[in-house]
């Protein structure tokens, strides 16, 4: 699986609070919807590959885990 934010990924993620992390996100989301609309196919691809990659990162970080105790 290809990294496309291997700084992001080696820590500094972890490192964000959510609201600047769910901003990433979001304008991974930005940037695929305005490559679907210009009906760029790879480009569309490859934003929505770096979207899940940084939704991955989030799910990731033990910081937003809900705890039972």
């Amino acid at each position: 699986m290809k990294i496309y934010h291997p700084e992001l990924a080696g820590g500094r993620w972890f490192t964000l609070s959510i609201a600047e992390q769910l901003a990433n996100v979001g304008s991974e989301y930005e940037r695929a919807l305005r490559a679907k609309e210009q009906g760029e196919g790879e480009r569309l691809k490859h934003a929505l590959a770096r979207m899940l990659e940084l939704m991955d990162l989030t799910i990731a970080d033990s910081r937003w885990r809900a705890t039972t105790d």
